[in-house]
């Protein structure tokens, strides 16, 4: 019931805006500032396409594609979302991986510029926050990393699980909680840069974090689309991701996710 009221909500959205020129994308919440600025270069470039992005969970807004929603782009914090999307006949394009992320103990209560994983046992750290694993890969890779440590099942009654990574980094910033695993992504915006203390986690304990993007079923249609999709894969966006701690992503990792 909750699913068909969201995907009536946005479908009311877009009806009532209809526009030929209009394009809505469904991002992945670690890009919230990133595609935020990304957009915002490309209407400048492009005045007659008015674009509206929703933030979220990757595996949530892959389950309301596949309902109906009717986004034109899907950019997926985790590849293999998309690439089940290809494959079932929801996407209009190739899947396209744009970027890696990076993992960060983050916290706004304790110094963890010095800190290892290992000190999450310790008894200022009451309450930890991660994405749910269950459809967030943030929250799967914060998993795997708790688990290669060897401090999953130690930590499990201290964990607080956030619907999306950016809703975990809130957790963090409002001190709800003493520290949390989040996106690089997130920490590198402004707003949170000066006041955030972060342990950046070596890529070695989690499988490959790349992400990737498809013009949806719907979306063919719709040339604006196809513009976004090209203005993704240019320099100036290369940029911009860069500058929010993501990485390009090499054929080894992209082989390794089966991309």
């Amino acid at each position: 019931m909750r699913l068909k009221l969201i995907l009536l909500l946005i479908s009311l959205f877009v009806h009532s805006n209809v526009n030929a020129d209009e394009l809505l994308i469904a991002a992945a919440s670690d890009l919230k500032f990133a595609m935020t600025d990304i957009v915002s270069l490309f209407e400048s470039a492009n005045p007659g396409v008015a674009v509206r992005t929703s933030f979220g969970s990757s595996g949530k807004f892959g389950t309301q594609i596949r309902n109906g929603a009717p986004y034109d782009l899907y950019f997926s914090a985790d590849i293999s979302f998309p690439q089940q999307l290809k494959a079932l006949g929801y996407s209009s394009s190739a899947v396209i991986p744009y970027a890696k992320g990076r993992l960060v103990l983050l916290s706004h209560k304790n110094d963890m510029s010095n800190s290892q994983l290992a000190s999450l046992l310790h008894a200022n750290f009451e309450r930890i926050a991660i994405a749910n694993p269950r459809h967030a890969p943030y929250g799967m890779r914060a998993k795997e990393v708790l688990q290669q440590a060897g401090l999953w099942t130690q930590l499990t009654s201290k964990i607080i699980y956030g619907d999306s990574v950016s809703h975990t980094a809130q957790f963090i910033v409002n001190r709800h909680v003493d520290a949390g695993i989040v996106a690089l992504s997130l920490v590198k915006s402004a707003s949170n840069s000066s006041k955030a203390s972060y342990l950046l986690i070596p890529q070695t304990l989690h499988s490959p974090l790349i992400q990737g993007f498809i013009v949806t079923q719907r979306g063919g249609d719709n040339p604006s689309a196809w513009l976004f999709h090209s203005f993704m894969q240019s320099g100036e966006v290369a940029k911009i991701l860069t500058e929010y701690g993501f990485e390009t992503p090499n054929q080894e990792a992209i082989s390794a996710v089966g991309g």
